[in-house]
């Protein structure tokens, strides 16, 4: 919380007349000051990332070999960032190429075979036509007739068998196609890469660890290096926040104030606390460390007001006044505060602003005594007020 602050000014002292000021005691006088009060909602929390990217690994059992990315390393989607051991899935892939080649040559063999088997047909029935018209004229016996015919539906059936033969061999191919299409994913698979591209927050990945499908994550990476301060704020204050409203942000560690903008309004209060949630947006390329405290307010009202420094405003418990002063007299004034902050009070009636008024009020002045007034300078500095979620500035 600043602190007010109060500067004698040399040199300022005035009375009422030059016999008067010989014997009037000289007495510290401030001039009451018109400013503005900002309502301002209090939240606190910590950097988080906007979103946050979690990769794994597809496969199971296979032993990382490589770390290709550490923590704080800025990395592109695609980018490998470990890699899995692929001896056995490179055997594999050379068993499943043979196959592959075997498939080819069993296709090819099964097309030879559809046309040998398509001219024996065509022979068969060539032979089978010409033993018909013999036949008719009595030159061939039946039998040959009939001999012909069994052999154009051998010629046939050899045909569908070459047929179908091609259509197995058609079929294994791709089934080997299908594997080897799955081996050449799980080559691709032992490359650990970043799906988004961002700033990594977290490696868990350890050379000569058994990476697991499922398992923890290997890797955390801020999407795209962008953070936010992830806020909670009280249930009264909660229901005056919007999308949009701006927020000064203070992180620790961090030079000054950022400015942000509430882009979420979590739906829902936290069980207990019943304290409200947002999102808030913060200047990007900007290096803060995730899980950082962070606080910050958001003005939500503005209205007018007198302030005074603390001291000037005497309170007990049946009355709280000031004592003015004017042409070198000292009168109790009644008034009516609000704010307290920063040694400062919110005069909210008694004192208009321009008036003067004893800047420490004590019982060793009385009304009506004569004082030589010597001016002391005050600021009203910008101060939040937590317990009130109220802030003070002046002449805004």
């Amino acid at each position: 919380m600043a602190a007010a602050f109060v500067a004698l000014i040399p040199g300022g002292a005035h009375a009422a007349g030059a016999d008067t000021a010989s014997l009037a005691q000289a007495v510290s006088v401030v001039t009451a000051q018109g400013g503005a009060v900002a309502e301002t909602a209090r939240l606190t929390g910590s950097v988080v990332a906007r979103e946050l990217v979690l990769v794994g690994s597809d496969l199971t059992d296979l032993r990382i070999v490589s770390i290709e990315a550490e923590a704080g390393d800025t990395v592109r989607a695609g980018d490998v960032l470990a890699r899995l051991d692929d001896t056995m899935l490179l055997v594999e892939r050379d068993g499943t190429s043979a196959r592959l080649a075997h498939a080819d040559a069993a296709i090819a063999q099964a097309r030879n075979q559809i046309e040998d088997a398509t001219i024996a047909l065509a022979q068969a029935q060539a032979d089978r036509e010409r033993s018909g018209r013999l036949q008719e004229r009595g030159v061939v016996p039946a039998e040959t007739l009939e001999a012909r015919t069994t052999a154009m539906r051998r010629a046939g059936t050899a045909l569908s068998a070459a047929h179908q033969a091609l259509t197995s061999a058609e079929a294994e191919r791709k089934v080997v196609e299908a594997d080897l299409a799955r081996i050449e994913a799980q080559l691709e698979f032992t490359k650990i890469r970043a799906s988004q591209s961002g700033l990594i927050l977290q490696r868990n990945a350890s050379v000569g660890a058994v990476a697991a499908s499922g398992g923890e994550a290997l890797f955390t990476i801020a999407q795209d290096g962008i953070f936010e301060f992830d806020a909670e704020v009280s249930e009264q204050s909660f229901a005056r926040m919007r999308v949009g409203q701006k927020v000064r942000v203070t992180v620790a560690g961090q030079d000054g104030p950022l400015d942000g903008t509430v882009r979420l309004r979590l739906p829902i209060l936290q069980g207990g606390s019943r304290l409200g949630r947002l999102r808030v947006t913060l200047p990007e390329g900007i290096d803060l460390p995730v899980g950082a405290f962070a606080r910050g307010d958001v003005e939500v009202a503005m209205r007018s007001g007198v302030f005074l420094p603390a001291s000037a405003v005497q309170i007990h418990t049946d009355e709280v006044f000031v004592q003015t002063v004017r042409d070198g007299v000292v009168a109790r004034r009644p008034v009516e505060v609000g704010l307290r902050a920063a040694g400062l009070v919110e005069v909210r009636s008694g004192v208009e602003a321009g008036e003067t008024v004893v800047l420490k009020a004590g019982s060793f002045l009385g009304e009506g005594d004569r004082i030589a007034p010597v001016l002391a300078a005050y600021a009203i500095p910008e101060v939040s007020l937590e317990s009130a979620l109220l802030t003070l500035a002046a002449d805004r």
